[in-house]
């Protein structure tokens, strides 16, 4: 964005194009960014009255906010990894655990599973990684590709399990084995037809009967494989479960619920409100969440305030507006002040410019102002985060 700025009003920071009005005949031979008041004053000692600035090549707004801006080595993860450095091998991993999961479906194609040893071998590298860098690890929940619903469903609610898992205090073994019980409960989705899993109206009752079906079918592929623990069983079968009965497979109701499936069915129902699917449009994570927790669901209230305190009522890796105008992304939470996030600026909606910084907005006069959903700035999350933040 090309924009005309009288000699008075120059800063540094600005890139400048070309001169467009002066006095006498010397003029700027090349187009470069002001580095000082210094050399402001060398222009208008040579006469120049007005340049044309390139505002996008421009970096003048963002010095107002150095006062909150972080430096990557702010946040060095138990590993001594950077912030971006920790981002970078979530998403490594989470590409790793699509790959595997790929397999994984192949073998569920052939109608037989042979073994679960990379499963159990990946689940353990996304505990490892919630004990080490859990925020950044959250923001993979919110990538997604809307042609691999149930693949990467699987695997957010799998994070999502070990996270919350962890906020409990529940041991390492048995995150595992949550961890391994979401990656696997809705293998049974593979076997039914691809018109029904992704039909975009209202299913009929002898479609919803078959769409239930997954979990038996789910339970029945896991028959023959070698060492899957009970506690992963327990929360294939129990996800779909509900307080008041009305769940299935087996309509169990309060504490017939154990508490792995009383989780499970909420890190199962969280994610499927926050995805776009065939017959509805995605929530924004804050308004997800404010569903589960105002709303009859059939899910445990205790234990979604709980989920809630884990994930923050604006989960990391959610989008959001402040009230300065500018887009953001939830990038690390504040347990002590909840509402006011480590974020990651990356437009200005005033100026229509990027400006991409770190804002601790505990110790900056800006808040959040409400949620946003990538569509609707047509922004395409994961490619943003490897375009933008690593290579910034």
């Amino acid at each position: 964005m090309l924009e005309l700025v009288n000699i008075n009003r120059l800063e540094p920071g600005m890139f400048i194009v070309k001169v467009t009005e002066q006095m006498g005949k010397i003029t700027v031979t090349s187009a470069g960014k002001i580095n000082d008041q210094q050399y402001i004053a060398v222009l208008i000692k040579k006469g120049i009255l007005q340049v044309q600035v390139d505002l996008s090549k421009s970096t003048h707004l963002v010095k107002e906010h150095d006062e909150g801006e972080l430096d990557d080595d702010t946040y060095i993860d138990a590993s001594g990894l950077t912030y971006a450095q920790q981002l970078e091998h979530t998403l490594k991993l989470y590409d790793k655990v699509k790959t595997i999961q790929g397999r994984l479906v192949k073998q569920v194609a052939k109608g037989n599973i042979n073994n679960l040893d990379e499963i159990d071998e990946i689940t353990q590298d996304i505990v490892n990684k919630a004990f080490d860098s859990d925020d950044a690890i959250g923001i993979a929940i919110l990538l997604k590709e809307t042609d691999e619903y149930f693949l990467e469903h699987s695997i957010n609610c799998a994070i999502l399990m070990v996270m919350f898992g962890r906020s409990l205090g529940i041991e390492r073994a048995t995150l595992q084995h949550l961890g391994i019980g979401a990656l696997l409960m809705d293998i049974g989705m593979l076997k039914l037809p691809l018109l029904l899993t992704s039909k975009a109206t209202e299913l009929s009752q002898k479609e919803t009967k078959r769409i239930q079906q997954h979990v038996d079918v789910s339970l029945q592929l896991l028959e023959s494989v070698d060492g899957i623990d009970d506690v992963s069983l327990e929360v294939i079968q129990q996800h779909h479960e509900r307080l008041d009965g009305s769940g299935y497979l087996d309509g169990l109701r309060g504490q017939q619920i154990s508490m792995y499936g009383k989780m499970a069915a909420i890190v199962d129902t969280y994610d499927s409100l926050i995805t776009s699917r065939p017959y509805r449009e995605a929530l924004k994570p804050a308004d997800a969440l404010k569903k589960m927790e105002d709303e009859e669901l059939g899910l445990d209230k205790e234990l979604i305030n709980k989920f809630i305190g884990c994930i923050g009522s604006n989960p990391v890796g959610s989008l959001v507006k402040l009230d300065t105008g500018k887009l953001a992304m939830v990038m690390r939470l504040n347990k002590n002040l909840p509402m006011s996030p480590t974020v990651m600026v990356f437009y200005n909606l005033t100026t229509k410019l990027d400006e991409v910084f770190q804002l601790d907005l505990s110790i900056v006069e800006d808040k959040i102002e409400g949620s946003v959903l990538p569509d609707d700035f047509n922004l395409d999350l994961s490619g943003f985060l490897r375009n933008s933040f690593f290579n910034k």
